[in-house]
């Protein structure tokens, strides 16, 4: 930069050309600075959310008429409310104005209600005699020109008479695939009834009818997921677990204890997807069970606990996520979500007890009904339950796992599955990408550009430089095409051959060269600086004999399939699209870059230092070792440090060439996810500011971070090499 002084001696349209290029210099870095601190913003602003709170505030409080409550339900938009009660009446309010729309008498008295299914709206009533219906809600909308009013109907779903289900203790309900399966706990006796054919208008008839006579006197029944097993729970402690795939002749998959002898619990409540129970007990400690295989069969483990305050009394579950809401003995709620291990809000309810209480489909409004008539609600704020630092960075056990892991798996074909969002996967998988690609391109455009910018001809150099710069500019999509559709396929049928490849190569490099040594100096100095040239064959010649002799070796070695005897041997799986394949393509794309700037870095030592310590006897090779490499140092470095951040980054080459799978292994020949890459997969198909959409805007934003500290560290290196060598 021209100095002040310097300034004032030039000519007056030579200042003028200065000054403006300074300004603009000037402009155009701090233009630079404001859209990268603009990036970091906009990053920090979108993934904000995740990071914040729940919260909890007193809503309306409403008044219906006085009655026993027996069931309480919120509808799928919000608007309305229906309170079934004691005597059979159904109430439906509107939440926006408190207002009754409707009442519907469906009998005399009515001793319970369970829900069919938590995505539907279809309810089991039972009667005082013990008859069970299966009603379905809707809410049809119709408009008369502008105006637009919700109908509301409660109608039976298997004709207009009442099952007999005889005397019980508890029972649950399960309809799926056109057929109801009842299970009946009465004292010691569990009767199993399977109604085939359900089809809505019909009767139910037929029954399979199963019945087991118990050893223990149970509380609780509650089918598992998908009637694959059903729970036996009393509030003594004691949990059984019966197998159903075989429902006219159950086994025992697990008995056990959920509390220590002599304590009891206080509630137990199914998660979403009933895979868990939640057992709160009475030393106020909430906690998740569910069945999990080990070397000893399936056994049900604890899995975690929320610690509160008071014993808590009552479990709300969610009924679309893994959260629920909990009521302790001095009547504070709380909302916990399992996943991410976290007590999320809390706050102080009225005083006053309630009877029954539900959450809103939602999970944005909680409602409680006592027997005077009075609804309370809650407002809740809750947009982003499932995030915490646990659940990003740390293993996490989700159900039907055998063991705690780290796990990325945004979507799922079953609604009932937990989100996993850890993120670990995705940084480990960039990591591996990036260390396979630098250790094929740094060896090889390090040493490529020591040679050219030190050994080569003029005249050759004029030609391999710019035609390895040009290199730089061939799209990655490309590279990436060519990688998944030819090169994976190919080092899969030849990998022997591969394999020998990478160490024949060299070594023959190095044997002609010790044979070359050998010649005398007359005749190889005249092809001083054209060695490059005269390797090509050598290269050739080595990779032509390494596949010709693949077959032999896959034969000899390991007995006809390499990817076998890595598999038996060694333990190690293969996938075609792997890190080896991400090694050699996404090292293709690198070179150009640490290439350039090495060699630009080694070709600008200053000539006197050369030729100095070629004076003062050292040989050509020493004067590079001792002097080229040091002084150049800091520039080979930055190439380096440049060339990992492309790595790291890279989007398109290991979207196409890994098989983009989020594994967590070293293995070179299984693949892996990164964050480039799954930010590019997943992004388009997330919904806008869901949790998914701010979770890879996470992602992008700990790539932004590691990229930016990679870029620190390496200028801050390169200062001390520049500071400690510069003077050379």
């Amino acid at each position: 930069m021209t100095t002040p002084s310097e300034l004032s001696t030039l000519p007056r349209r030579r200042r003028w050309v200065n000054s403006i290029t300074q300004g603009v210099v000037a402009v155009g870095g701090a233009a630079v600075i404001a859209a990268i601190a603009l990036i970091f913003i906009y990053l920090l602003w979108v993934v904000a959310p995740i990071l914040s709170g729940a919260e909890i505030e007193q809503g309306r409080q409403y008044q219906m008429s006085a009655a026993e409550p027996v069931f309480l339900e919120v509808n799928e938009s919000d608007e309305l409310v229906f309170r079934i009660s004691a005597a059979g009446a159904i109430d439906f309010m509107t939440l926006a104005d408190g207002e009754i729309v409707s009442n519907i008498q469906v009998t005399d008295a009515v001793r319970t209600v369970k829900r069919v299914d938590p995505h539907g709206d279809l309810y089991a009533l039972v009667d005082a005699n013990n008859a069970m219906a299966v009603f379905q809600a809707s809410y049809p909308i119709s408009f008369v020109g502008d105006d637009r009013s919700i109908d509301t109907r409660f109608e039976p779903l298997f004709g207009e008479d009442w099952l007999d289900i005889g005397e019980f203790d508890d029972f649950d309900i399960n309809y799926r695939d056109f057929t109801v399966t009842l299970a009946i706990l009465d004292g010691q006796v569990l009767t199993l009834k399977q109604y085939r054919d359900a089809e809505p208008g019909f009767e139910l008839e037929f029954p399979r009818v199963t019945e087991i006579d118990l050893d223990y006197s149970y509380d609780r029944v509650l089918f598992g997921p998908s009637l694959s097993w059903l729970y036996l729970v009393s509030y003594d402690g004691t949990i059984e677990i019966l197998d159903l795939s075989r429902i006219r002749s159950p086994s025992q998959l697990y008995r056990g204890r959920l509390v220590p002898e002599g304590e009891r619990l206080n509630a137990v409540e199914p998660l979403l997807g009933r895979y868990s129970l939640l057992v709160a007990d009475a030393q106020g400690e909430v906690g998740q069970w569910f069945l999990a295989r080990n070397e000893l069969g399936r056994t049900l483990n604890k899995v975690r606990s929320f610690q509160l305050d008071a014993a808590a009394t009552t479990i709300i579950p969610e009924q679309r996520r893994k959260g629920f809401a909990v009521v302790d003995n001095t009547a504070r709620l709380s909302l916990l979500y399992t996943t991410s291990e976290r007590l999320l809000a809390d706050m102080a309810m009225d005083a006053e007890e309630f009877q029954v209480a539900t959450y809103a489909p939602r999970a944005n409004l909680l409602l409680t009904a006592s027997s005077d008539g009075v609804i309370n609600s809650y407002r809740i704020d809750n947009e982003h339950p499932e995030i915490s630092w646990s659940a990003l960075w740390s293993k996490v056990w989700y159900e039907g796992y055998e063991e705690p892991v780290y796990s990325w798996q945004s979507s799922s074909a079953d609604n009932d599955s937990e989100a996993k969002f850890s993120l670990t996967p995705l940084l480990f998988g960039t990591i591996k990408a990036a260390f396979y690609a630098m250790l094929v391109a740094v060896p090889v455009a390090i040493m490529g550009a020591l040679y050219t910018a030190y050994f080569m001809a003029p005249v050759m150099r004029s030609i391999v430089k710019p035609g390895i710069e040009i290199m730089a500019a061939l799209p990655t999509v490309i590279l990436g095409f060519l990688a998944g559709l030819w090169l994976a396929p190919l080092i899969e049928d030849n990998l022997a051959a591969i394999l020998t490849m990478l160490f024949a190569v060299p070594l023959g490099i190095a044997v002609v060269s010790f044979l070359w040594l050998r010649v005398p100096d007359r005749i190889a100095n005249r092809f001083d600086g054209w060695y490059a040239l005269m390797v090509i064959p050598v290269i050739l010649g080595t990779i032509f004999c390494a596949f010709a002799l693949g077959p032999l070796l896959e034969d000899t070695l390991f007995g006809g399939s390499s990817q076998t005897w890595f598999k038996e041997t060694l333990g190690l799986d293969y996938d075609q699209r792997n890190a080896l394949v991400v090694g050699l393509a996404m090292g293709l794309a690198v070179i150009p870059t640490i290439f350039s700037i090495s060699e630009d870095a080694i070709y600008g030592v200053p000539t006197h230092l050369i030729n100095g310590s070629l004076a003062l006897g050292a040989t050509r090779w020493q004067t590079m070792t001792r002097v080229v490499i040091l002084t150049a140092s800091p520039g080979i470095f930055s190439a380096v440090m440049i060339g990992l951040g492309r790595a790291v980054g890279e989007t398109m080459i290991v979207l196409m060439a890994t098989g983009n799978t989020p594994v967590m292994d070293w293995n070179i020949f299984e693949g892996m996810r990164t964050f480039a890459a799954n930010i590019a997969v997943e992004l388009p198909e997330s919904e806008v500011d869901s949790t998914h959409y701010r979770i890879l805007f996470l992602a992008a934003l700990v790539l932004f971070m590691l990229t930016f500290f990679l870029n620190t560290i390496a200028e801050l290196v390169r200062q001390r090499l520049r500071e400690r060598y510069g003077s050379l």
